[in-house]
């Protein structure tokens, strides 16, 4: 190790902790700088090594991004799935996702960030929108399943558009995710939750 305290290629039994270290340094950066202040050398010194040994795990800084964005898609909706699981009813599942959601925000604020960026980014960058395929779609996918399964169990009544009902509930936590982000208080994000909780069954509003 030289006098920067910096390290080279890591030893084979570290490369998958060293790549989960460049993510989430990546992620911290992307959230926060953006994606054009952001460069590999910087997070490199966030790690703690070259920046030449960034390259041993990405060829450049879009597929950097690209890597952040499905690792934090994938660990966000199977976060998702598994909240939802524990639920019998749509509501219920819902709002357990939506509890997940703000858990995830208090455990690590980038993941959010990160989340709420990528739409502004891929505008102004469209050159990373073909390397976000692997995870893209997801979001879509999950709703449309949730209303789906609750359709099939007869939870909704029949002239329910299922489509219209999925792309509510997806805003919704979308939504409330950027609200979080560009206010800094993740307890506004459970106040929220709260409020919807009560409004779902019926003892937010008081009756005539």
């Amino acid at each position: 190790m030289g006098s920067s305290g910096r390290v080279g290629r890591p030893p084979a039994g570290n490369s998958d902790e060293t790549r989960r270290s460049i993510l989430r340094a990546a992620r911290e950066r992307f959230a926060r700088d953006g994606y054009r202040a952001t460069t590999n050398k910087l997070i490199a010194a966030d790690v703690g090594i070259t920046t030449t040994a960034i390259y041993h795990y990405v060829d450049s800084k879009a597929a950097l991004y690209a890597a952040v964005y499905c690792d934090v898609i994938d660990l966000v909706y199977t976060e998702f799935e598994q909240a939802a699981a524990q639920e019998a009813h749509l509501l219920a599942r819902f709002t357990a996702v939506l509890r997940r959601a703000n858990q995830l925000q208090l455990d690590d604020s980038s993941i959010a960030g990160f989340i709420v960026a990528v739409a502004q980014e891929t505008q102004r960058h469209p050159d990373l929108i073909e390397l976000l395929t692997p995870q893209r779609g997801r979001h879509e996918r999950f709703f449309t399943d949730l209303v789906a399964d609750a359709a099939e169990a007869g939870e909704l009544q029949p002239d329910v558009d299922q489509t219209g009902l999925a792309d509510l509930l997806g805003a919704v936590l979308t939504g409330l995710a950027r609200m979080t982000n560009v206010a800094g208080d993740p307890s506004r994000y459970t106040a929220a939750v709260d409020a919807l909780e009560r409004f779902f069954d019926g003892t937010l509003v008081a009756p005539r």
